[in-house]
């Protein structure tokens, strides 16, 4: 019989798909992409600060080493430390609020003074208001605190609390204004966000910290204060890490990789080789994915990585491990919390286009004009305040300056302050501008937004 008599005949065997398809996407990716000169040397330049963030990890452990020294030169790691010790939010409030319970202290000795005939002496031995203790003091003798001023503060209430919120602010923001008008040089105060999750959070590291009167002396001394902040130094230097050199390079990597890997695609009809093989889109959107993310991981993920174990390397005493071994799971989620919405914009873009510089331009203009229109906006907002004051001196504008950027009411406008955000929440450092609820939702709607769209533009090419 002819073939061409045959007919039609039922296919009796059941289609098998391969589930590792999407790795064959990812891998011809990375080639074609690493080809790049420009984009290998970005790769060496990205791996430069990890040697110098590591000399930073160094003097931190060898300055918490000698930190009771007063010989030269062991004792200019102190000034280091304690500069970076004062600035902690917590550490500022809780040194505030540790001073009423010594006026606390002097007031009752003042009134049992006045019963006994002694309370109006204010000659010498007589009683007198104690004093706050002055950045420089910080800075040369560093920080302690009374185990009874820490748990005045533990005993306070949330109504107290609050109350302390309100002082606080205005406090801070007095002194900032005087600073100002006088221009004192020198290290300034610590100026920071306020709110009332931060004072409850000096409150909770009150707590903790009678938990770290290892010596039973009733006062938590300096070398104490820096073994509990130990975690918190090293996040600080991470983070500085994930914000300044690896942000801007995640930015040029990413405007250099992704808009090419769906245009083209599209542009050269690659859709009909990929789902002529037993390939899904999602298969396809997930091996197009990985290549940005295998850039990424490069870039962000295994720096820091190395910095860590750099910076135990370089650590003069190993226990240092027992205080920062959760550090690399934080570095995982922040480089998750930077790659995933960043590379579904970036593959959003490529697949609303069959041109990839078009998608560059568009990817580059969201990140510069988001963050000048956050800039305009919250330049906008201070001077409507203003307005409203005809009278203010030249510091009381610049405060009101200040405020409106403290405040971050539009920080959800720029990419690059919402991912800051985000990460400065991971790394528990407390940074953010603005509302960290609406930079998590920000962040939630666009990944959706962008999976959803980018889903329907990858299953157009088989859509009947």
């Amino acid at each position: 019989m002819a073939i061409n008599d045959l007919g039609y005949r039922k296919w009796d065997l059941d289609p098998t798909r391969d589930r590792q398809q999407w790795k064959t996407i990812a891998g011809f990716g990375i080639r074609v992409a690493w080809r790049s000169t420009w984009l290998r040397r970005i790769f060496i330049m990205a791996w430069v600060p990890i040697f110098i963030m590591g000399a930073g990890l160094f003097v931190i452990e060898q300055s918490i080493q000698d930190i009771d020294s007063d010989e030269f030169p062991q004792n200019v790691g102190r000034f280091f430390v304690a500069a970076l010790v004062y600035q902690r939010p917590e550490i500022s409030n809780l040194t505030m609020m540790t001073q009423w319970s010594k006026q606390s202290d002097a007031l009752t000795a003042f009134l049992e003074g006045l019963i006994s005939g002694d309370g109006f002496n204010d000659g010498e031995g007589g009683l007198q208001k104690p004093r706050p203790t002055s950045q420089r003091q910080i800075l040369q003798r560093g920080l302690d605190f009374e185990t009874k001023d820490l748990q005045f503060v533990v005993n306070m209430s949330d109504e107290e609390l609050k109350l302390a919120y309100e002082f606080i602010n205005n406090s801070m923001m007095e002194q900032f204004r005087r600073s100002m008008q006088q221009r004192r040089r020198g290290p300034g105060m610590p100026l920071f966000k306020q709110s009332f999750s931060s004072i409850k959070h000096a409150q909770h590291v009150a707590e903790d910290l009678l938990e770290f009167d290892k010596d039973g002396n009733e006062v938590i001394d300096f070398r104490e204060l820096v073994n509990y902040l130990r975690p918190t130094l090293w996040s600080e230097v991470l983070f500085l890490f994930f914000r300044l050199p690896q942000a801007f390079t995640v930015v040029i990597v990413i405007g250099m990789v992704a808009p090419k890997l769906i245009s083209r695609d599209m542009k050269n009809r690659a859709f009909l080789l990929y789902y002529s093989r037993p390939t899904t889109p999602w298969q396809y959107v997930l091996g197009k994915c990985a290549v940005v993310w295998a850039f990424l991981a490069g870039l962000t993920t295994l720096p820091a990585l190395m910095l860590y174990i750099l910076g135990l390397s370089l650590s003069p005493d190993i226990s240092v491990l027992a205080y920062t071994w959760h550090l690399p799971f934080k570095i995982l989620i922040a480089s998750i919390v930077l790659c995933v919405p960043t590379t579904l914009f970036a593959l959003t873009l490529s697949s609303l286009t069959r041109e990839s510089r078009l998608a560059s331009f568009g990817w580059f203009a969201v990140w510069i004009m988001g963050s000048i229109a956050y800039t305009i906006m919250t330049a906008v907002e201070a001077i409507l305040r203003l307005q409203e004051q005809q009278n203010a001196i030249p510091s009381e504008q610049a405060m009101v300056f200040v405020e409106a950027g403290l405040a971050g009411r539009w920080a959800w406008l720029s990419p690059m302050q919402t991912l800051e955000n985000m990460q400065s929440w991971v790394f528990g450092i407390e940074k953010e501008i603005g509302s960290l609820n609406v930079s998590f939702f920000m962040v939630g709607l666009i990944c959706l937004s962008c999976l959803l769209l980018l889903r329907r533009r990858v299953d157009a090419p088989i859509r009947v």
